[in-house]
């Protein structure tokens, strides 16, 4: 299964608990990149199949994943 970029919002429950709320989510099979601490977000990547399972782990407020988009060259002529 592809892995994708999610980030994990953390519920103000448990954002004192972020470190263990991480663990569980890497142990559910997430690959953590950051913990963001101060605003209580945890990124990296999971596969698709799993969101649904790391939704259901307490403390996660919600899961989205990343968009990413390309510019054009700076020489090309659409702008």
């Amino acid at each position: 299964m592809a892995m994708t970029e999610i980030t994990v919002t953390v519920d103000d429950d448990h954002l004192d608990k972020i470190e263990e709320l991480a663990a569980r989510l890497r142990s559910s099979g997430m690959q953590i990149d950051q913990v963001l601490n101060e605003v209580g977000v945890i990124s990296g990547f999971a596969p698709s199949d799993l969101r649904q399972d790391l939704r259901a782990v307490p403390g996660v407020m919600s899961i989205e994943g990343v968009q990413t988009f390309q510019l054009p060259p700076s020489d090309s002529p659409i702008q």
